[in-house]
């Protein structure tokens, strides 16, 4: 697929050879009301930023960009800035691409959205048959979540797996959002269409779409020169172009993977306003919800100001995305980040907000600017009896990685509504349950599960999914628990695990019912603050969503040495 730089209304072309600056390509977008609403929105993604959040941001409106940059750096080895071609991995808003895929199928007769997925599909078991390509499409399966256990390129021997022991519901009957759904419905657009999935979409969907710096992780023919590096706490940095999963096979086909530019899902956007990829009735059917505001690909919700909202989002390690779209006012909103300082779709709610006249809905950081030799001169290791706590900077404030429960608890003491767990338990029985599943005995996670309806999942585990892990890091030698957090309705645990050839992280969650989540490849620290400047060695926690307050730290100094730091009575000292 040949690919070009993209270019917008009213910038230069290729041929004049004349950069322009980012002020004048707001300024020659907008009238004078919107240029006010672009530097509105500027100087609210100048705060995001300057705390430590970096990515790109398109913002359009009546059909036509207002703003579209980047912030802070797409890669901070080489000191590349992001920018408005900068390419990012969209995780899960590829599923509304996957959507469109099926639709411009059924557009072109080659299938029917209420054709049963036996039809289309090798392999589907008996329990599997009742379901159709629009309960996959819609999430309405019946099948559960957690049957994540499908992979690789074999689509007979995926199709199976995905499935399990089939739908827990009558298909139609309830949502529950499933991505093995969606790698199955790239194995229906691969039969139907009689190639690859990725060129299917290349061909049939980005080249009508104009589309030309988008395609899939992978890809050779886009430049990696312009592929943003993503940073966040569950794992090791990877480019925007780097599979997250070892290979583009079934266990990200079709719900993962696409990788694209701010200014391509402008043009998204506007093709979705016409016919160039879809007609009439098949738009119609995108954007047509099913059960609980889902429809082909996207939530469908109604705006505070009337109207449809039309959006998804997607986080995937290194990357986080949300992509908005208001039809009635040819509006749309596309945040892009390498890095999970704040939820991309906090930003993208506050950048609607801006875009329609509303006050903020959620807190917006607030900092003074500090050198990035200020910062690293914080750096270090800060203990206590309670804990400890892992200080780096990040971008432009700092991020503390907190161990121990009794530091946790001082620091984060927020508790589960209407449930008072044992955190002490809860971490042994997580010790327990990954020690079992390394001798490979899984009736305690079977017992401790939330859902009996998981069904073969914990066979899985000590299948396939445990030994693929021991491959990769070796005998299990310990497992200590490095602390468990409460959010919301459920306990999450970190733990820490000593392997012969490579250490590793869990992450395990349990709410009243039972356990929820296990996850193989956890994050660094059981909790973490993002600390912002406010002068000095001043510093405040970063106000969430949730309405949690800000916390004050300071930094203790003897002379020219950081010796600790001091938050409302508790003292940890610099480690040497």
């Amino acid at each position: 697929m040949t690919r070009r730089e993209p270019t917008i209304p009213g910038a230069p072309t290729d041929a004049e050879h004349t950069p322009m600056p980012l002020a004048s390509l707001v300024l020659i977008l907008a009238a004078p009301q919107a240029r006010d609403l672009a530097a509105d929105c500027d100087a609210l993604l100048a705060r995001y930023a300057r705390a430590g959040w970096s990515g790109s941001v398109l913002v359009a409106r009546d059909g036509k960009p207002l703003l579209a940059r980047g912030y802070g750096q797409a890669d901070a080895g080489s000191g590349r800035d992001n920018d408005e071609h900068t390419l990012f991995e969209i995780a899960s808003l590829a599923k509304q691409f996957t959507a469109a895929a099926i639709l411009k199928l059924a557009q072109q007769g080659k299938l029917e959205l209420d054709d049963p997925i036996a039809e289309h599909l090798p392999g589907v078991p008996a329990h599997s048959k009742g379901i159709t390509i629009h309960h996959l499409i819609t999430h309405t399966s019946g099948v559960p979540r957690s049957n994540t256990a499908g992979g690789g390129e074999d689509l007979a021997a995926a199709v199976p797996t995905y499935l399990g022991e089939g739908p827990l519901a009558k298909p139609g009957q309830r949502f529950e959002y499933w991505n093995g759904g969606y790698a199955l419905l790239a194995g229906i657009v691969e039969r139907a269409s009689g190639i690859s999935f990725t060129e299917y979409c290349e061909r049939e969907l980005f080249a009508p779409a104009s589309m030309r710096d988008t395609g899939f992780t992978g890809d050779t023919d886009l430049d990696p020169q312009r592929a943003a590096v993503g940073h966040d706490q569950r794992g090791a940095p990877r480019s925007a172009l780097e599979h997250p999963y070892g290979a583009f096979g079934y266990q990200y086909r079709g719900m993962g993977g696409v990788v694209t530019t701010v200014l391509d899902l402008h043009r998204w956007d506007r093709a979705l306003a016409g016919a160039d990829v879809l007609n009439t009735a098949a738009r119609k059917q995108l954007f047509t919800p099913a059960k609980e505001g889902y429809a082909c690909g996207w939530w469908v919700t109604k705006a505070e100001r009337g109207g449809e909202r039309h959006s998804h989002g997607g986080d995937v390690r290194g990357f986080h995305c949300d992509f908005r779209r208001f039809p009635d006012s040819g509006a749309c909103i596309a945040v892009l980040a390498n890095t999970d300082a704040f939820p991309a779709w906090e930003i993208g709610e506050n950048l609607e907000c801006a875009l329609f006249g509303r006050s903020f809905r959620y807190p917006v950081p607030e900092s003074v600017a500090l050198s990035a030799e200020e910062l690293a001169a914080l750096a270090g290791t800060y203990t206590a009896k309670a804990g400890r706590m892992i200080v780096r900077a990040d971008g432009g404030s700092l991020l503390a990685g907190v161990e121990g429960q009794e530091l946790i608890s001082a620091l984060l003491p927020s508790r589960p509504a209407g449930w008072s767990p044992d955190l002490e338990e809860l971490s042994a029985t997580a010790i327990q349950i990954v020690e079992s599943i390394a001798r490979g005995d899984v009736e305690l996670l079977r017992k401790k599960m939330a859902d009996p309806g998981w069904g073969r999942w914990p066979d899985d585990v000590r299948d396939s999914i445990y030994p693929e892990y021991e491959k990769q890091h070796g005998r299990l030698k310990q497992v200590t628990a490095l602390g468990a957090v409460p959010e919301g309705g459920r306990v999450e645990i970190v733990l820490q695990l000593e392997h012969e050839v490579s250490p590793g992280r869990v992450r395990i969650a349990f709410s009243q019912a039972g356990l929820e989540i296990l996850d193989w490849n956890g994050p660094e620290f059981p909790a973490t603050l993002r600390l912002l400047p406010q002068g000095g060695t001043r510093f405040l926690t970063a106000a969430t969503a949730t309405g949690a307050q800000p916390r004050a730290f300071e930094f203790l100094r003897k002379g020219q040495r950081i010796t600790g730091v001091k938050t409302q009575g508790l003292e940890l000292k610099r480690a040497q």
